[in-house]
């Protein structure tokens, strides 16, 4: 049965926050170093706030890492990462996002072998360990977010993942239901946010239900592939702050929304 969380952050409010709106997992993504650092060194606290609250880490991600420099993977950058997945074993946290950056200046070819590399050493990782590794479909320091890509590295790599987030797609132009249809079965975890525009500019990261995604569809292919994985609400927008009463209440439209479609 699919699950519905939140991003939240890891401290005890964080936890006791999900646990009194009734929602089911925390999902932790990091920006930085910084922020992922503070994971790895507060593994025991999470495993306390897990403990005391019921509340499981549905899943930890690390946004906007380069590891990728001329086509081989930086071992300083790698350390941290994999750093930030053994935390992520730690909490019993079954998803472990990350994307692969880009290098203009070296060939397409030796970017994809930098992507191959890096998760295929996540992968080599958590073998027998009950996490899955995947890959988001943002292009925020990552190319590997769309069906071209897909097709290579996902091909190469059938144990894969993917984190999708119809928003992404939508505001590329790009056709998020054909996206689902056809990789469906290799999503992991999906995130929850809005998105709206006007004709082709963007407007806001409204909350769901509140946008032009066609969530109805959504569900329905995501139920035909059998997917029941975690559903993770993402406070985007500025106008919709989660710290802002009115984000408060973005938040809660999005969980009424969001649970008639899980059955």
């Amino acid at each position: 049965m699919m699950k519905l969380g939140i991003i939240r952050g890891f401290d005890n409010a964080s936890f006791d926050y999900v646990k009194d709106r009734g929602l089911e997992f925390i999902e932790l993504c990091r920006n930085n170093h910084k922020e992922a650092e503070a994971v790895v060194s507060n593994v025991e606290s999470i495993k306390a706030n897990i403990a005391r609250t019921g509340i499981p880490i549905g899943s930890i991600g690390r946004w906007a890492a380069d590891p990728n420099t001329g086509g081989k993977i930086d071992a300083v950058e790698l350390k941290a990462l994999t750093d930030l997945l053994d935390a992520a074993v730690a909490v019993n946290c079954p998803v472990f996002v990350c994307g692969c950056n880009y290098d203009k200046n070296v060939s397409m070819y030796k970017n994809y072998n930098a992507a191959l590399e890096l998760f295929g050493t996540f992968l080599d990782r958590v073998k027998g360990k009950n996490i899955k590794i995947a890959v988001y479909n943002c292009s925020w320091e990552n190319f590997v977010y769309n069906p071209s890509t897909w097709n290579v590295v996902l091909g190469e790599l059938p144990e894969l993942m993917i984190k999708y987030d119809c928003s992404h797609s939508f505001e590329r132009g790009d056709n998020y239901l054909a996206e689902l249809s056809d990789w469906g079965d290799r999503v992991a975890h999906m995130h929850v946010k809005g998105a709206v525009k006007a004709g082709s500019k963007h407007v806001d990261d409204s909350p769901a239900g509140m946008d032009g995604i066609d969530w109805k569809q959504v569900f329905a292919i995501m139920y035909s592939r059998k997917y029941d994985g975690g559903l993770s609400i993402e406070p985007h927008s500025a106008t919709w702050r989660a710290d802002s009463e009115l984000g408060e209440k973005g938040i809660g439209f999005t969980m009424n929304y969001i649970r008639q479609f899980i059955l």
